[in-house]
């Protein structure tokens, strides 16, 4: 009936005995429909709308030109039960992939719909920890409470979950958490071979150590780990599967444990801080696509340099609010640039962005100085098909032209 891999709807009129069953259907079909737009498996908009939808009626002229009997058509099948629940009916595949869309929470909810529907949440291969969606469902006058009963969860769930392989694990919650619930985690995803881990927290005590067994995990295909207040890096990953990598929160690490991951494609480095960092190597032979984003001042120490070696690079976003310098690099494969700068300097004339908690000293204050490494910084980009500037860069280019 249904086949989502190659985005088609079959819907045959004459499987339903009829006009009332086939009318009973299209709300079943319809919910199918809604889940695949909002995971883009089609447009939402009817105008360039890539799934089909047939709907085969049954030819009722009479054939080989014989006049019509009167006799009704036989049924292929036998009356059905207009209450009859069909969405109960799909696989457990077509069901998990239906459940994807939504969190944790509600996927376990589900459990209490009919006794179809009590363990399918256990072997469900996508674990979507969401702080947000969980608080929004609970009542409690104290946030500590809030966050032990969502750990509390996550463990119940982790424990009562069928011994099956998962494809994906996230933890969404932007509050101090527990190191212990982060290696638990990722501890239970190493065992259970998950393809894709998503880790965006926050733990100001101490950086979040990662766990051995992490290391030279042969199924990670992508990973996340983004935490404010830091993350402790080693050395070396060993991710040899590993394509897409989104980094941010680390701290003062000198970036070659991206050569360690010989297939990475994608790499997102945010937040990051090095401030005791001379050189920061970027060694990744086949690498695409480079984003470096909230590039600050005060996080950067002065004079720290990057060294680019990804020959295959074709797409490169930069996001800050100070230059990027560039030791000797060769982007001569680049595609498409996309630079913006967050705030430059203070003006009379123009209102820009400040940063309240960062301090800007003199030298760098200068239009002229800025404005040189600006130039510094796009010269590397004179290849690139495509290069896209913020506003800020073009008005620093212009305001000191004569001097530039």
């Amino acid at each position: 009936m249904v086949n989502l891999k190659y985005r088609m709807l079959h819907c045959n009129y004459n499987s339903f005995s009829n006009f009332n069953d086939f009318v009973t259907f299209l709300p079943c079909l319809l919910f199918v429909v809604e889940f695949a737009v909002l995971n883009q498996e089609v447009s939402p908009c009817l105008s360039t709308l890539t799934m089909e939808i047939i709907i085969l009626e049954p030819d009722r002229q009479p054939q080989n030109n014989q006049e019509p009997t009167g006799e009704p058509r036989t049924r292929k099948r036998s009356s059905l039960n207009n209450n009859e629940d069909r969405i109960s009916m799909l696989p457990n595949v077509l069901l998990h992939h239906i459940l994807s869309f939504v969190d944790a929470v509600q996927v376990v909810q589900t459990c209490v719909l009919s006794k179809r529907w009590m363990n399918v949440w256990k072997s469900h291969p996508y674990l979507d920890f969401n702080f947000e969606t969980f608080s929004s469902l609970i009542n409690s006058d104290y946030y500590d409470d809030e966050v032990n009963n969502f750990t509390d969860f996550i463990y119940h769930v982790l424990v009562r979950r069928h011994n099956l392989k998962a494809v994906k694990i996230s933890l969404d919650i932007l509050r101090d958490t527990r190191c212990s619930l982060v290696e638990s985690l990722i501890y239970y995803a190493v065992k259970h071979h998950v393809e894709e881990i998503s880790v965006n927290t926050a733990h100001w005590d101490m950086p979040i150590v990662l766990p051995r067994c992490f290391f030279d995990y042969e199924s990670l295909r992508s990973l996340k780990l983004k935490v404010d207040g830091g993350i402790a890096l080693p050395k070396s990953l060993g991710l040899q599967s590993l394509k897409t990598l989104h980094l941010g929160g680390a701290r003062n690490f000198d970036g070659k444990i991206f050569s360690t991951c010989p297939n990475l494609e994608n790499l997102k480095i945010e937040d990051i801080y090095l401030n005791t960092i001379e050189n920061f190597n970027i060694h990744a032979l086949n690498l695409k696509s480079l984003e470096i984003l909230n590039w600050r001042y005060g996080r950067i120490m002065r004079g720290c340099k990057v060294m680019l070696f990804a020959p295959k690079l074709t797409s490169f976003k930069f996001y800050g609010n100070t230059p990027l310098f560039w030791s000797e690099v060769n982007l001569t494969s680049l595609d498409d640039v996309n630079v913006v700068l967050q705030r430059y300097h203070h003006s009379h004339n123009y209102p820009f962005y400040v940063v309240e908690d960062e301090y800007i000293s003199e030298e760098d204050e200068t239009e002229q100085g800025l404005g040189l490494n600006l130039i510094k910084m796009l010269h590397q980009f004179c290849s690139a098909k495509s290069l896209t500037l913020s506003m800020n860069i073009i008005e620093v280019r212009f305001l000191k032209h004569s001097t530039i």
